[in-house]
């Protein structure tokens, strides 16, 4: 029986960051080729009939006929059409538009739709509309529709291609995508303008967005600093430290800031540089000789700048740190990319790897302090080259010694949307890869680092810490993230609506975070809460900062107002597909299950450590954390369970069974797929 599957698009909240790919299939019925596909030998801007232009990544196959575009991965896996079609009665509205774009590109597509949107309009187009469709879930696929109008004139773009391919080429889709431009487009645009000094009355409207962003976004608590010219120019905390008690959120309070704990490193590696310990070409195995990936030529390519450059074709593999934490050390981690492989060739497109940072910063640590364990090294060379230096006493590694300062609590959400505490011992899955993400910082401290990206390397009282050349360096592109973003050396790097901004942003379970700076006009922010689902809030203050700063359109509070309805809506529409695990089902599946890659997990009937007085419900326990699960039953009958408590609600597994009857959890995550196998 085949089975169906939700496609990413109809998940997620963006259809341009989130899953825009389907399945390729071998022909195109009724779109004639005009002409074979040509691949193209380098990046290339293509124009379409009406004078719309749009960059397309060099390896990828371009065909031409009929007055549109087909574009095709390197890997032909996954298949996206621009289509211009007419304003008129007929095609009124976008979704008209996508089922016109369907109709002439594939006249049998009859694909149920999943979910379609309609986000506020920005970029300068007049309307926006977005479609997921449901798709066989053996397939792994995903299709999508897209219409945007402009004057006269929708431009759809229809995909259809591999979830696997999203994973290895989203953002050379998304420069695509996000780069298409018709002629006399109103895309708002801050290049050239100075930013306004942010005075009294600018900073009381920024305190009473972020303050009603936070209730709306139902954010527990916020930290934010903006340094302006030199200087702190409004530092607060809004909400509280933890749900249910009464302690304030204050700038000394800490925080957990993810992968902002990224650009630490980089400036650590600059240092490093700086005091000639190593280049940023010196290749890994010479700093870490036992260091290896599964591919050999790839392990022997490998310089420190590509451990953080997120060029180098390694995919992202999360899972494997976050199963397996209790016992886990660097080296123990390091150990385990032995089994890693890229899918993409060097500099070919982005592809985010926190295990790939946590090598270097440990390759970075142990060139300058060679007799320590891996951790130690590197939490030496941080606090003696760059924390102390900076006068950042409370930024740590030391999951222990965070805790025992004021500090904020983790926070996940309910299936409700409702956040809820968390111990902080969950957060345990980012130590063994802390160079990545395992920083505790607070407001006092990521001024400084702001401070120093402003004043080109100096820190207090006007002492050098790093070369402009070497700070610099960590800004300049080291691959595309989209049409106009790059990823330069653990840091961002870019334009934003046509200001140069550099940033890096941070999820654990329980925190998000953001850290951003406009060098060209010496300002900057940082943006900390306690809560791992709070994306949206902090797009929401970025935008609104930058709205402040240029008099920009006021597009900050309608995105997330979007984004937050449609969060609602679709947890709505989740909610009401589960039910409960059946005890005599459950009882077929008890028992202990491993997978070779994440460890050994059990199914057994209890409670969650979180909910101890809840009633006995099925649990998926993979022992450092645990969760009580509910069934799913995809359109074609596909069986699947969902965690359903924080930190790791919404994880999903196909429910298969072998040969002999033997039940097993299948985590399918597009470039990687992981199977708990009970054993005998």
């Amino acid at each position: 029986m085949p089975k169906t599957r939700r496609s990413p698009a109809g998940r997620f909240l963006s259809i341009f960051a989130r899953a825009l790919v389907g399945f390729l299939l071998a022909a195109a019925p009724g779109w004639a080729e005009t002409g074979p596909a040509d691949q193209l030998s380098g990046e290339t801007q293509l124009e379409t009939a009406s004078g719309a232009k749009f960059p397309v990544a060099s390896g990828w196959w371009v065909t031409r006929g009929d007055g549109r575009i087909v574009l095709e991965t390197p890997e032909r896996d996954m298949t996206i059409w621009f289509l211009e079609l007419t304003f008129g009665p007929e095609i009124a509205d976008g979704e008209a538009a996508i089922r016109e774009g369907w109709r002439q590109v594939r006249p049998d597509f009859a694909l149920p739709v999943e979910r379609a949107t309609t986000p506020p309009p920005t970029g300068g187009w007049e309307a926006i509309t977005q479609i997921g469709y449901i798709t066989p879930t053996e397939e792994n696929r995903s299709v999508v529709g897209v219409a945007r109008l402009a004057g006269e004139r929708w431009y759809v773009q229809v995909l259809d291609g591999s979830n696997g391919a999203f994973d290895r080429r989203g953002a050379q889709l998304g420069a695509a995508l996000n780069g298409l431009t018709p002629p006399g487009l109103d895309k708002e645009s801050f290049a050239g303008r100075t930013a306004h000094k942010l005075d009294a009355a600018r900073l009381a409207q920024y305190r009473a967005f972020l303050e009603q962003a936070r209730v709306d976004a139902r954010v527990p608590g916020v930290a934010v600093a903006i340094v302006e010219d030199g200087k702190v120019v409004f530092e607060e905390g809004l909400g509280v430290r933890e749900l249910g008690a009464s302690d304030p959120i204050t700038p000394e309070t800490l925080f957990m800031i993810g992968s902002t704990t990224k650009s630490l490193t980089s400036l650590l590696m600059a240092v490093l540089v700086d005091l000639e310990k190593l280049e940023w070409d010196t290749p890994v195995t010479q700093l870490l000789p036992d260091f290896a990936l599964g591919d050999a030529e790839m392990t022997s390519q490998l310089t420190l700048r590509h451990t953080v450059c997120a060029c180098t074709g390694l995919p992202r593999q999360d899972m494997e740190f976050i199963f397996e934490f209790a016992d886990a050390t660097a080296e123990i981690r390091l150990a385990t990319m032995r089994g890693m492989k890229p899918t993409t060739g060097f500099g070919e497109t982005f592809q985010y790897s926190n295990t790939l940072v946590a090598a270097g910063g440990y390759a970075a640590g142990r060139s300058y302090e060679p007799n320590l364990e891996l951790s130690s090294s590197y939490a030496q060379a941080l606090q003696q080259l760059v924390l102390t230096p900076l006068r950042m006493p409370s930024t740590t590694l030391d999951h222990p010694l965070a805790l025992s300062h004021p500090h904020a609590s983790p926070h996940g959400v309910t299936i409700s949307l409702e956040p809820v505490p968390f111990p902080p011992d969950a957060e345990g899955a980012v130590v063994a890869v802390g160079p990545a993400g395992g920083a505790w910082s607070n407001l006092r401290d990521m001024e400084k680092l702001l401070l120093l990206e402003l004043s080109d390397g100096l820190g207090p009282d006007g002492v050098r810490v790093v070369s402009v050349e070497n700070l610099h360096r960590r800004r300049e592109p080291q691959v595309k993230v989209s049409d106009t973003l790059n990823y330069g050396l653990g840091l961002f790097t870019g334009l934003e609506t046509g200001a140069q901004i550099c940033h890096h942003g941070g999820n654990t379970l329980g925190f998000t975070s953001d850290f951003f700076f406009l060098p060209e006009h010496g300002v900057g922010a940082v943006v900390l809460t306690n809560v791992g689902a709070a994306n949206a809030f902090r797009s929401a203050a970025r935008r609104k900062l930058l709205e402040l700063l240029f008099d920009g359109r006021d597009e900050a509070g309608p995105r997330l107002e979007f984004e937050l309805q449609l969060l609602e809506k679709v947890t709505a529409e989740e909610r009401a597909k589960l039910r409960p695990a059946e005890p005599d089902w459950v009882a077929t599946v008890v028992g202990a299950y491993s997978d070779p890659s994440l460890g050994s997990a059990e199914i057994r009937v209890g409670t969650v450590s979180l909910e101890s007085s809840a009633p006995p419900a099925p649990i998926f326990d993979a022992g450092e954390w645990s969760s009580s699960f509910v069934r799913r039953t995809e359109p074609d009958g596909a069986e699947k369970i969902i965690l359903m408590d924080p930190p790791v609600l919404g994880l999903e597994f196909l429910v298969s069974k072998d040969a002999k009857g033997r039940p097993s959890f299948v985590l399918d995550l597009s470039q990687q797929r992981y199977a708990f196998e009970r054993g005998e």
